[in-house]
């Protein structure tokens, strides 16, 4: 829906969602392309998919049957960002309940890669110590049987296809950096129910001493002594990122779609700026997963 030329105040649909995410990545001392895993406390194990760097919001059963690593499979977890609330006012919006559920992707690639990624490429567009990273692309998807809502940021909105590395003053893409960034935070804690950084890893450690220790098949003990490996000689790297989340806050500068399927109480209105802001935290650097909790603001008309 447009609204007139004039400028208007209207409330906001917030769709709330959340949910455990999975990214491949590189770490420092590796180069952001290293695919394997020589220097950083991330790996690719033999029997896995190399690292590709892509933000995985959802990802299917094939994937997992190749990547997912023990205990996961055990653990409560469950993996992909939904849409939690939605909300008008501060209040819960039951005539858009239909939208509870729906999926949340980031599409796009940034490429030669095959997806959106944190991008900092070594400190060149970011800050790897500081966590500064520009997500690359920005095209956010909510998919359900409600509705399919779209909304695309560009780092340059004079240049939409222009890329990152191309781009040499950091004021053009400085508000798609992370906003801020915190330690020992208490929402990821509840939010991944982690109180305790050292007894979780502790549990991790004594998992795969066990693990090693009933035996089976070699090369599975070989992914296990592997990966005690990375966490005796990383330690603080490691667990310090459990329960650290880092913030993403701005204005939606490119296209605005919603397709819309059945009643949502009102209008979405596709000519006035959405507002987008989510975290991404709780990393578990050797299960390779994380949480992700956000918000995104569309201006709404609600039915008489």
């Amino acid at each position: 829906m447009h609204v007139g030329d004039v400028p208007t105040v209207l409330p906001t649909l917030d769709i709330g969602f959340q949910g455990y995410f999975t990214s491949r990545i590189a770490t420092d001392p590796d180069p952001t392309n290293e695919d394997r895993g020589m220097s950083g406390y991330t790996m690719a194990l033999p029997s896995e998919d190399r690292l590709d760097q892509v933000i995985r919001l959802q990802a299917d059963a094939d994937y997992w049957t190749r990547n997912m690593r023990k205990p996961l499979d055990e653990m409560p977890y469950k993996i992909g960002v939904q849409v939690a609330s939605v909300q008008v006012g501060g209040r819960d919006f039951t005539p858009a309940a239909s939208l509870l559920g729906s999926l949340v992707y980031l599409d796009g690639r940034d490429e030669p890669l095959r997806g959106a990624v944190f991008e900092s490429r070594n400190n060149t567009t970011g800050s790897d110590d500081t966590m500064a990273f520009v997500i690359d692309p920005f095209k956010l998807r909510i998919e359900g049987p409600a509705a399919t809502i779209k909304a695309t940021d560009y780092l340059d909105p004079n240049d939409p296809a222009r890329p990152l590395w191309a781009i040499s003053d950091p004021t053009k893409y400085g508000r798609r950096l992370t906003s801020c960034v915190a330690t020992d935070d208490q929402e990821v804690a509840e939010a991944i129910g982690v109180f305790d950084a050292y007894g979780y890893f502790r549990d991790r450690r004594r998992f795969l001493e066990q693990s090693i220790a009933a035996g089976g098949d070699p090369a599975t003990i070989e992914t296990y002594r592997s990966r005690l490996f990375q966490l005796e000689t990383w330690g603080d790297r490691i667990i310090s990122k459990i329960n650290t989340r880092c913030d993403w806050v701005f204005d939606i500068n490119g296209p605005q779609e919603v397709a819309q399927r059945q009643p949502l109480g009102g209008q979405l209105v596709t000519n006035q700026p959405w507002h987008v802001s989510f975290w991404f935290g709780g990393w578990d650097g050797d299960l390779l997963i994380g949480y992700m909790r956000g918000r995104l603001r569309i201006p709404f008309v609600p039915s008489a």
